[in-house]
């Protein structure tokens, strides 16, 4: 019920959410031990970007200061994320939510993490009628490493004209980049622009295939 609530809410694939849950902190199991306040001072202190994490690190004060979290339970990851989706306090601010209206924020709580996550993909770009993409098999060339590596987004009919046959439905405006993680195996995918956006999450391949060939595990 809390799925549906949040995806009709904000629009956003809950199966894509699950999977950003689980891969984070084990759907809620492991949030992380780290203080907050001192991973992001340490952070801060051994300046190689201390700008971004003294900035946090007033983010962080500013939470505990609104009374989301009490000082004693706000612990996460040694990088200062926080939650059970794993939120550093710049993107609490600008994209978290009180989906359960207790008038507090709080993301170790399941439904206002998950509505969170749900916001944040929202605003960053998701757009539910697309596919994420699929697996594909292609003749590697340079010429289709150079379009990977440029990550330009091509017509169906363009890559159709590659051989390559798709299984998913797709629209017919529908643009498809092509993605190519390193592997012995040369496993290719063809993504759309949500893979961009879990892309914003983390700046992993890896990462987001992981999302969402777990999420057609969910399915």
């Amino acid at each position: 019920i809390l799925l549906k609530k949040i995806e009709k809410t904000f629009g956003v694939d809950s199966k894509v959410l699950v999977s950003l849950w689980g891969i984070e902190t084990s759907f809620g199991e492991y949030t992380g031990k780290f203080d907050i306040l001192r991973s992001l001072a340490s952070l801060a202190y051994d300046g190689r970007r201390k700008n971004f994490f003294s900035k946090e690190f007033n983010n962080a004060l500013l939470i505990l200061d609104e009374g989301h979290v009490s000082r004693n339970l706000f612990k996460g990851s040694w990088a200062g994320a926080f939650g059970q989706t794993q939120f550093m306090p710049s993107t609490f601010l600008k994209y978290a939510v009180d989906f359960d209206g207790d008038q507090k924020i709080n993301l170790f709580n399941k439904g206002d993490a998950l509505a969170s996550g749900a916001n944040y993909l929202k605003n960053t770009g998701w757009d539910n009628k697309l596919h994420w993409g699929e697996r594909v098999d292609i003749e590697v060339t340079d010429h289709l490493k150079e379009i990977a590596k440029e990550k330009e987004f091509k017509s169906l009919i363009f890559w159709k004209e590659k051989g390559i046959l798709l299984k998913k439905d797709y629209k017919k405006n529908d643009l498809l980049r092509l993605v190519m993680p390193d592997s012995k195996n040369n496993e290719c995918y063809l993504v759309s622009k949500n893979f961009d956006v879990i892309l914003g999450w983390n700046r992993s391949n890896y990462f987001a295939l992981t999302v969402f060939l777990f999420s057609n595990e969910v399915k």
